[in-house]
């Protein structure tokens, strides 16, 4: 299976006259200015697809640069860092720019500073970066970065971009090609980069974590965290989860000022940000982490090991490396994805619920550095939407379900040996690249994303389906 990671540029053309401007910056989403009859509005988001022989937890890099020809026209007003392993069944947007309403011929992409966090499934020791990677192990290295630009001028290019008007470019970069047999990445590969038009869909941009700035009728303002100011708009089919202690109608009512949350939004072609769901997570300045489950506590611990992915209001932690987490024996368990579907004998209220391959955001206590690994304990536990990718092994349309094999070595290492998932559907998933789920078929490489459940007594943990697409 190739993991290929895809940049998405969506050029939205709109009234209402302003200089040339742009919001946004890292891997989450923003709403564009308004732009001349002689201006277009350009919009970067990146998504990701799966890998093999090593599993790629993190994959961060810095892109330094977007620049379209001719006229040195700039649609990244600041470096942005995403990590293209968290993009698997996601997008996130980098930046709106408005610029020059043109016929553009090329775009040149510049990179920097990549990161690898990989669990070793090769079955031999890896030097990776001057040090040693032994079999089944999850290591960090810095890769060298060969070619550190990309001119992109065939394909869909000429571009014109006209006012009033959307259009879009998908930009898909393969994982497997960007990395190199010695693990060094380059963008000179011919068979790395893939340039074609987006559709003219809406894009979901999913697993934001926000600070609410302010409140103003149907819009909220917040801010990322990368430190982007967005905008977004509730929706008629905008779902919100409180606890009730904090508001009990659990509605937009809800929403205040200073409230730590999780969003996920659509992107529409005319720049407008929908919210599709947001859930509470915490009061003013919260300090909170986005992770991914690389163990099961032991039965007779209470500690998790981690890969940190993003956070809010934690300086002092590092992103994409590894950390421990004490769960403190009065922590609490939630679900932070605001709707999904009902799994049979699924629950998340203790530290048995935790498994590899879950999606948390935790609440961050003292953070402590041993050996180089950060550690901290959480009082918060909140399980996000995991995304999962491999074959269809089994499909069954009375149940509105199907399986998934062929997994990585997150779920089939040694001593965990997870085979298969177990993905459950509703009226409410969204079906990418299919129709329903009888369009898909055994065999086929898929992603789901959703809260994945430690099912007892089940072999095959359960993953609650907001999303299934097609690969």
């Amino acid at each position: 299976m190739a993991m290929r990671a895809r940049l998405k540029l969506a050029s939205v053309g709109i009234s209402v006259a302003i200089a040339l401007a742009a919001c946004g910056g890292g891997s989450e989403s923003g709403s564009p200015a308004p732009n001349s009859s002689a201006q277009s509005t350009l919009n970067f988001v990146v998504t990701d697809t799966p890998s093999t022989g090593i599993t790629v937890l993190s994959f961060q890099i810095e892109i330094t640069g977007a620049v379209l020809q001719p006229g040195n026209v700039s649609i990244l007003p600041k470096p942005v860092t995403v990590d293209l392993a968290q993009l698997v069944s996601d997008t996130g947007f980098l930046s709106s720019s408005v610029i020059d309403s043109a016929t553009y011929s090329s775009l040149t992409l510049t990179f920097a500073n990549p990161q690898l966090t990989i669990q070793n499934n090769t079955g031999v020791t890896l030097t990776l970066g001057g040090q040693p990677c032994s079999p089944g192990a999850t290591c960090t290295f810095m890769p060298a970065l060969d070619d550190a630009s990309l001119a992109i001028s065939s394909g869909v290019f000429p571009l014109t971009l006209t006012a009033n008007a959307s259009t879009g470019l998908n930009l898909d970069l393969s994982i497997p090609d960007l990395l190199q047999s010695d693990l060094s990445v380059t963008f000179a590969n011919g068979n790395s980069v893939n340039l074609s038009l987006l559709p003219d869909a809406p894009i979901r941009i999913d697993d934001m974590l926000a600070t609410v700035s302010s409140v103003g009728g149907n819009q909220l303002n917040v801010t990322t965290a990368f430190g982007d100011a967005l905008v977004l708009n509730e929706g008629s089919d905008s779902s919100y989860k409180y606890p009730q202690e904090t508001c009990a109608s659990d509605d937009a009512t809800c929403v205040m000022a200073g409230q730590v949350v999780a969003v996920d939004a659509s992107l529409g072609s005319d720049g407008t940000l929908i919210i599709d769901s947001l859930s509470y997570l915490g009061s003013t300045g919260a300090p909170l982490v986005k992770a991914l489950v690389l163990s099961s506590p032991a039965s007779s611990s209470s500690s998790v090991a981690v890969l940190l992915q993003r956070g809010l209001n934690v300086p002092s932690l590092t992103f994409g490396e590894l950390a421990n987490v004490t769960l403190a024996s009065n922590s609490t368990y939630s679900v932070a994805t605001a709707a999904y579907p009902s799994v049979p004998s699924a629950s998340f209220a203790s530290p048995a619920d935790l498994l590899p391959g879950q999606e948390l955001i935790l609440s961050v206590g003292s953070v402590a550095n041993t050996g180089g690994v950060a550690s901290f304990t959480t009082s918060s536990v909140f399980l996000n939407s995991s995304q999962v990718f491999g074959d269809v092994a089994t499909l069954s349309s009375g149940t509105a379900s199907l399986s998934i094999d062929s997994l990585t070595g997150l779920f089939t290492a040694p001593g965990l040996h997870i085979e298969s998932i177990d993905v459950q559907t509703d009226s409410t998933t969204v079906f990418v690249g299919a129709g329903a789920l009888t369009d898909f078929k055994t065999g086929q490489i898929v992603v789901a994303k959703g809260p994945l459940f430690n099912v007892p007594g089940s072999s095959s943990p359960a993953l609650a389906a907001v999303q299934i697409a097609a690969r």
